[in-house]
């Protein structure tokens, strides 16, 4: 049989090119949809990418960048005391004040050919890609530091093809506007080196304790290898592995020309002497004191933020020893149960406190707390002056005498104080002086009842105290809680002649770029007692001194003048003392309210103060305090507050006011003379009628009298307030 082939049937040659011609057709469809599509998207990209780079940030701004930086509290001389700052510690320097060979440590390991790009680094990208996949991983970068800064200042980390175009682009117009050095210290102050340390010269500071322009070639290799991975590198964290970054830096810096072979070898071989992380301050009493002061100045935001430096009135010297005069004496009084004490010592001239102890040992979040300027405790006698300059200025002089004896108060319905002196007895009649000098409680509470106690309440805010007087007779023996620090300025207007300096510990604040924006090195003062009141007051506390309660705070070649305090229970004892320059108040206690043994504050108080203030006054010469001045009796006051006495006539002044009343009286009996002739006839007598209305008599003897029902037994006169607390101050709140 002969095979053959129906003509109905298609051949199957041209079945199988019809199926080529189909999928190769398809084909062709999809590989144009492909195409339009890509086209779409390129087009899309382009026009995002053209619209991102239309509203980029115009990189002139950076002209005028204001990075946070660090506030510094100094000593005058500046020494650094503390650092405040809060996520960011940076002190911005100048290039030129960081040495070459920490600039070219930088350039080496982070971009090589900064000198020659012009933003960014094709070959350096080539260069990172290379040694990358040469790797396996990640081990250099393609950024340059002008890329850097960009990214920092101007971009969020978001990642994104077009982001990375607008960065290459801000980079070329950075690297036109500005010079080389310009960027290189703007991102030498900008970036960030671990431990919150931002710029050169915190990390300098963080890791070796010094300023970066003392690094040497090893430490700054050290730094400079930390950019990459500041917190992974760290050599706190992982010092092989900042070793490892350390020598990879020196490898790049004797490529680059910057150092020789043997160079490299010898500073990798230096030890490197880590500084610790340290967030300490030095004096920490008086820096703490300088802190809370500044709280009312500025925001914690601006203190952290603002670059301040902030110069004290800090005198490390006398600081010093008053922290070791201190500890030495409460460490002798342990066997008298006094744990804890303070000083305060301030400059009667300018308020400025040059020395502050607020206990025993300062322990950073253990024993923070500081006695000095926040422990309100009672003062004792050493409230007694306060009672005595208000009687100064009221009509009594420190000759007026007054009866020390048995004294009844009542209180209240069936309740009555008696106030008591130290030994419990009494001596009779004294001056007010004598009183002061022995520390008589009797006489100071009868003085301030005369005087009254709203006008020695005014005395206490007037000398700049704002703890709580409370408004009873007690107060005259230093019932009232009153800080160390309030007391001492109270008692520098005594020491200055009448005139209030507020305490501070500022002399000068200067912002960042040098311009003093505070000035207190030379304060006018505020005149709050007039000087024949003051002087008054400090001859009799000079007396206290060289014959009184306090004997032991004589210094032989200084006039001195203070008073003693020792509270009833014995849980508070006091010296403040002065000379004409300097004012120191010492207080010993417990900060739980247990009794001392024997605790007074002539004893315990006045030989820490002479111990103080003999080192103390060895760089200022001795001063004597103004003679004394006959106390004039009419004062001013103006809505309570003082305002000033009147002012002594001269000669000429009384002659002119004589002239003038002569001639007033001339002319009114001239006209009296008138008016009469007028009235009188020859047939009538004038008769003058006699005032015959009884007369106010004032007694001359006054004892036994009992105003509002308040007092029995023996003198008083008109008093403002005759309140006592209810049993909460007893006769002996005042001990010396």
């Amino acid at each position: 049989m002969s095979s053959s082939v129906s003509i109905t049937e298609p051949h199957p040659e041209s079945k199988t090119k019809k199926i080529t011609v189909f999928i190769l057709v398809l084909f062709l469809k999809f590989f144009v949809a492909l195409l339009f599509l890509i086209l779409a998207m390129a087009g899309g990209l382009a026009t995002g990418a053209y619209f991102r780079l239309q509203s980029l940030p115009d990189v002139r701004k950076l002209g005028n960048f204001d990075p946070h930086e660090r506030s510094e509290i100094l000593t005058s001389d500046g020494t650094v005391l503390k650092q405040v700052f809060g996520e960011e510690n940076r002190k911005v320097i100048l290039l030129k004040e960081i040495p070459a060979h920490v600039r070219n440590a930088v350039l080496a390991i982070e971009d090589a050919r900064f000198k020659q790009h012009t933003g960014i680094d094709p070959i350096g990208i080539a260069r990172a890609v290379k040694a990358n996949m040469d790797s396996n991983e990640t081990v250099q970068g393609g950024s340059t530091i002008t890329q850097q800064v960009v990214k920092n200042l101007f971009f969020t980390p978001e990642r994104s093809y077009a982001r990375k175009a607008a960065e290459a682009v801000l980079s070329v117009q950075v690297d036109q506007t500005f010079s080389k050095d310009q960027i290189l210290e703007l991102y030498l102050n900008l970036i960030y080196w671990g431990h919150n340390a931002y710029g050169i010269e915190a990390a300098a500071e963080t890791y070796f304790g010094k300023s970066c322009k003392d690094l040497t070639i090893a430490e700054a290799a050290m730094i400079a290898g930390l950019i990459r991975g500041p917190e992974a590198f760290s050599p706190y964290r992982n010092y092989q592995m900042a070793k490892t970054r350390q020598i990879e830096t020196l490898r790049k810096m004797v490529e680059s020309g910057y150092i020789t072979k043997e160079d490299a070898e010898k500073a990798k071989s230096e030890p490197i002497k880590l500084y610790g992380i340290r967030r300490g301050m030095q004096h920490p009493y008086f820096t703490t004191y300088v802190m809370d002061y500044l709280k009312t100045l500025y925001s914690q935001s601006e203190l952290e933020t603002k670059g301040l430096k902030i110069y004290t009135s800090i005198d490390v010297k006398a600081q010093n020893h008053a922290v070791k005069v201190v500890n030495d004496h409460l460490e002798k009084l342990k066997n008298y149960n006094i744990q804890q004490g303070a000083l305060v010592s301030i400059d009667a001239k300018t308020g400025h406190v040059v020395a502050m102890v607020g206990g025993t040992k300062f322990g950073y979040g253990a024993n923070e707390f500081n006695r000095a300027f926040q422990a309100q405790r009672q003062t004792g006698s050493s409230f007694k002056p306060f009672v005595y300059v208000t009687a100064f200025e009221n009509g009594y002089t420190p000759y007026t005498t007054e009866m020390d004896s048995p004294t009844v108060y009542k209180t209240g319905p069936g309740t009555t104080w008696s106030p008591q002196n130290y030994g419990r007895n009494y001596r009779g009649a004294m001056t007010i002086r004598t009183a002061l000098m022995a520390s008589v409680n009797v006489v100071a509470v009868k003085v301030m009842d005369k005087v009254g106690i709203d006008k020695v309440i005014e005395m206490t805010k007037r000398l700049g105290i704002k703890s709580e007087v409370r408004p009873f007779l007690s107060s005259a023996l230093g019932a009232s809680e009153i800080t160390p620090l309030e007391m001492a300025q109270a008692y520098s207007a005594f020491a200055n002649d009448g005139i209030l300096n507020m305490a501070s510990p500022i002399v000068r604040i200067e912002d960042k770029n040098g311009n003093v924006i505070l000035d207190n090195a030379k304060p006018k003062g505020k005149k709050v007692l007039d000087q024949d009141v003051v002087r008054a007051l400090n001859h009799s506390l000079m007396a206290v001194v060289t014959g009184g309660t306090a004997t032991a705070a004589y210094i032989p070649g200084y006039q001195v003048a203070g008073k003693t305090g020792t509270t009833s229970s014995h849980r508070d004892a006091w010296f403040m003392g002065y000379t004409p320059q300097l004012v120191t108040s010492i207080w010993v206690g417990n900060d739980t309210p247990t009794r001392m043994y024997g605790a007074t504050g002539g004893v315990f108080c006045a030989p820490i103060w002479k111990d103080f203030m003999v080192e103390a006054l060895k760089s200022r010469p001795a001063e004597k305090f103004p003679e004394e001045l006959p106390l004039r009796r009419k004062r001013l006051y103006s809505k309570g507050s003082f305002v000033s006495s009147a002012e002594v006539e001269d000669e000429d002044e009384k002659k002119k006011k004589a002239r003038l009343a002569a001639t007033a009286a001339a002319a009114a009996r001239a006209r009296q003379q008138t008016t009469e002739s007028q009235l009188d006839t020859s047939s009538q007598v004038r008769v003058r009628v006699r005032n015959t209305a009884p007369r106010a008599v004032v007694p001359q003897n006054i004892e036994n009298r009992a105003p509002s029902g308040r007092m029995t037994g023996l003198q008083r006169s008109t008093s403002r307030s005759g309140r006592m607390e209810g049993g909460s101050a007893t006769g002996q709140a005042a001990g010396e």
